[in-house]
């Protein structure tokens, strides 16, 4: 079997990823981590390998080292629901759902999500399911209070796709609602803290879990940080890299010895700033290289990635030929990089905007590098079949009707959904384009949804949301 892949120990030596992390290691020893939170500190006072000076904790190397050794024994004992095998499995996601506005699929017009778009936009991602697409409402209703639109995204998520997962949130008040919701489907219940670059273990980040992490109401936690190279981070990318290091690595080891009964996991990365606009960019080139380092320097700490850097990301705010070559070029490094699974799929302008079109778009990318990814089998054993199929056919001059081509043509071949192979001249569709027909397959894809939650779930949901609407309008 041949599979094309990127060989990534050649990218990055194992001398130059060791000196990167013991410079992480200086960095959390010399200037440390600064924590605000008062149960933090009080739970790491005293406790052996941090000094707490002031507002800073900084960190023995040699605490830093036990906790990544013993972190390295565990990980492959992951929760089953964060981690699985997806070597030959096309599974797409929506990624973080924190769309705003949408694409109207009638109009092609960019306005605000509203609640109707949350649910059809969750009926068409649920629709997906046989084709590999997982998740929820891609963003919270804009039409509803700025108070409650992370549950109603939440509640919509639950009610309309089998797949959904906890909405994101913003603090503890909603998140407790959100929790509440999960449990009531029968689903864990999870917390992402992120540092503040540069290493800062505070904010909002860590105001809305600590609550949860002293009552221990909370399944599993994952630590990471996202320094923007020359603005919080050094410009230099090996610079921005190494700090991202010491602050996932300083935020794991605080809040692994504060909460030591909460599971904890933690993944690295580095950003690309962009100087003229002010904002983190996605699917530039250097935003896909700076993915791809990600995934060798998680690999060093045992840390096993399962998106890979298959991002569908791009700051296109439209469906056009930026959206495309930016998901296009971040999904084939990342399927040529081995298991992995797609994220951010309809989404546009980092995670702003959500696309029906673009979503059916996504799908047929999907697939088709997932066939790059698997190969093509250059066995013997297909090599001595072949010998004896041409035997048969050459002097017909035709291989079409020979059985191994009428049995195995669609086990080796991919057939598009969306894409068109004909010709001109043998071309029997109408000449419409690509985003037509996209628009034809979701409006199709909607109408034919199907999922029904249990109604004694629905039950739950409405009244949590009901309780929600009165205690925190």
């Amino acid at each position: 079997m041949f599979k094309p892949r990127i060989t990534l120990d050649k990218i990055i030596s194992a001398n130059l990823l060791e000196k990167m992390h013991w410079k992480a290691l200086e960095i959390l020893q010399s200037i440390g981590m600064k924590v605000t939170s008062k149960p933090i500190l009080e739970r790491i006072e005293g406790v052996r390998g941090f000094k707490i000076e002031e507002d800073r904790v900084k960190i023995d190397p040699q605490l830093m080292e036990s906790l990544v050794e013993e972190y390295k024994s565990k990980v492959g004992k992951r929760d089953p629901d964060i981690i699985t095998d997806l070597e030959e499995i096309t599974l797409l996601g929506t990624g973080y759902p924190g769309c705003t506005h949408i694409i109207d699929l009638e109009t092609d017009k960019l306005r605000p999500l509203t609640t109707k778009d949350a649910i059809d936009a969750t009926k068409l991602i649920d629709s997906l399911y046989d084709w590999g697409l997982r998740g929820g409402a891609p963003g919270a209703p804009q039409d509803v209070s700025p108070n409650y639109r992370r549950i109603l995204q939440c509640k919509i998520g639950y009610e309309y796709s089998r797949s959904a997962s906890c909405a994101p949130f913003e603090n503890y008040v909603e998140a407790e609602y959100i929790r509440r919701m999960a449990n009531a489907i029968g689903q864990k219940f999870y917390l992402d803290v992120y540092v503040v670059s540069p290493l800062r273990l505070e904010g909002v980040s860590v105001d809305r879990v600590v609550p949860f992490l002293e009552k221990g109401s909370c399944d599993g936690m994952s630590v990471g940080s996202m320094p923007l190279a020359g603005a919080t981070a050094p410009v230099y990318p090996i610079g921005a890299i190494t700090q991202g290091i010491a602050e996932s690595l300083g935020g794991y080891a605080i809040l692994h010895e504060a909460y030591p009964k909460i599971p904890i996991w933690f993944g690295m990365g580095a950003f690309h700033f962009d100087l003229k606009h002010g904002n983190i960019v996605f699917g530039s080139p250097e935003q896909i290289l700076l993915d791809l380092i990600g995934i060798i320097v998680d690999r060093f700490y045992g840390v096993p990635r399962i998106g890979g850097v298959r991002s569908f990301r791009t700051m296109a705010k439209t469906v056009d030929a930026q959206a495309q070559v930016e998901k296009a070029a971040s999904a084939t490094v990342g399927v040529l990089t081995g298991p992995g699974k797609f994220n951010m799929s309809g989404v546009l302008s980092l995670d702003e905007i959500f696309s029906p079109v673009q979503l059916i778009i996504d799908c047929e990318i999907a697939h088709y590098l997932s066939k790059l990814a698997r190969g093509l089998d250059l066995s013997e054993e297909e090599l001595d079949s072949s010998m004896e199929v041409i035997q048969r056919c050459a002097l017909k001059g035709s291989f079409l009707t020979d059985k191994t081509t009428l049995t195995q043509y669609r086990r080796i071949y991919w057939y598009p959904r969306l894409f068109d192979y004909s010709l001109l001249h043998t071309s029997r569709r109408e000449m419409k384009s690509l985003t037509d027909r996209a628009k034809e397959m979701a409006r199709k894809k909607i109408a034919e949804h199907n999922f029904q939650l249990e109604e004694s779930k629905k039950r739950k949901l409405e009244k949590i949301y009901r309780e929600a609407i009165k205690k925190i309008e």
